[in-house]
């Protein structure tokens, strides 16, 4: 009769299963392990273990077996007796004795008694329909692996990239100034008349004269006055009558503004600023034409400064510019 089967059964029930003169086999509580190797999971069992030093009959094995064959307890306690002796002659003979569903006996090299637990059946009947079962892990993309798998890609010519870049630099702001300032600055044309901002532009007040005259050119030498900032113009010719020339051919003649000398002001009314002389004498003739004494009475800050007419107070220079007022919004007054 092989005591396998009931040592078995019992074990589902109790902790411990004494073999009469062999030893005890002990269960106890383990509860749901992985194994990271075989990434594995357990439920919940019981852990056998055996112990030789449980040899005394507490007649829950010959109980067991006397019940279920309905043989006597005497009977079953030679049965034992027989079953254990030829257990024990085995493991004399350094054989390994095997338990189904329980475990393996044996002798190790240095004659010790070893015991191994069998896996194939989980005692606990808390964990009754659960197996174990194997979960490999997920596997997924950290940002190490992502920015390894970021493809690097070369970078060519990049010394020349920095060359362009500081060309470009240069180029962009001086391209920028060279179709801004034209917009602002009109070097052909005359500035704002009652301003010396060089920075706004003004619209013409002159118009072309409808018939030309001959041209009149005088030597003349400039004589600067150093408390005044005044130019004075000297003739070193006499006056010259101009009477109008009788030719065969029709021609054109642009004329040109005589500079003439005007009396000494401690002020004057300014009509506007020019950039080019050229364009001072022209609005200086066309004040002329107008009924004015205008004169160009020097150059400030790179600027010719056209003026309506001199004053020796301040308060003659207000009447005069109410008077020019109505000529030019834009004039004004300048103290030297």
């Amino acid at each position: 009769m092989k005591l396998d089967h009931y040592i078995s059964q019992l074990l589902f029930r109790y902790d411990c299963v004494i073999v009469p003169n062999l030893g005890g086999f002990v269960t106890n509580y383990k509860p749901a392990s992985i194994n990271p190797v075989k990434d594995t999971f357990y439920p919940p069992s019981k852990g056998i273990s055996f112990n030789k030093n449980l040899s005394h009959n507490d007649g829950l094995l010959a109980n067991a077996i006397s019940q279920d064959n309905d043989i006597s307890y005497e009977k079953v306690l030679k049965i034992i007796e027989e079953a254990v002796f030829t257990i024990q002659q085995e493991l004399k003979n350094r054989k390994k004795v095997a338990f189904e569903n329980v475990g393996v006996l044996f002798y190790d090299h240095e004659n010790r008694l070893q015991f191994e637990p069998s896996a194939t059946v989980n005692y606990l009947l808390e964990s009754y329909g659960l197996s174990s079962f194997q979960q490999f892990p997920v596997k997924r993309k950290t940002l190490e692996d992502k920015i390894k798998e970021t493809p690097v890609l070369p970078i060519s010519g990049s010394k020349n990239t920095k060359k362009w870049i500081a060309a470009a630099a240069v180029f962009i702001p001086l391209a920028f100034l060279t179709i801004w300032i034209p917009t602002k600055f009109d070097i052909g044309s005359e500035l704002n008349y009652a301003n010396l901002n060089p920075f706004k532009t003004a619209t013409p007040v002159y118009t072309e004269r409808a018939s030309a005259l001959p041209t009149i050119k005088k030597s003349v030498t400039p004589t600067v006055d150093e408390n005044t900032q005044t130019i004075q113009f000297i003739a070193n010719e006499k006056p010259i009558v101009i009477t109008q020339p009788t030719v065969e051919e029709t021609a054109k003649v642009d004329s040109t503004y005589v500079e003439t000398k005007q009396q000494k002001a401690n002020f004057h009314v300014v009509g506007g600023c020019f950039a080019e002389k050229q364009n001072a004498q022209k609005f200086v003739q066309e004040l002329i034409n107008a009924g004015f004494e205008a004169s160009i009475i020097g150059k400030r800050k790179g600027l010719f400064t056209v003026s309506y007419s001199g004053f020796s107070t301040r308060q003659e220079a207000v009447e005069g510019l109410a008077k020019v007022k109505n000529h030019n919004k834009k004039a004004w007054i300048l103290a030297l």
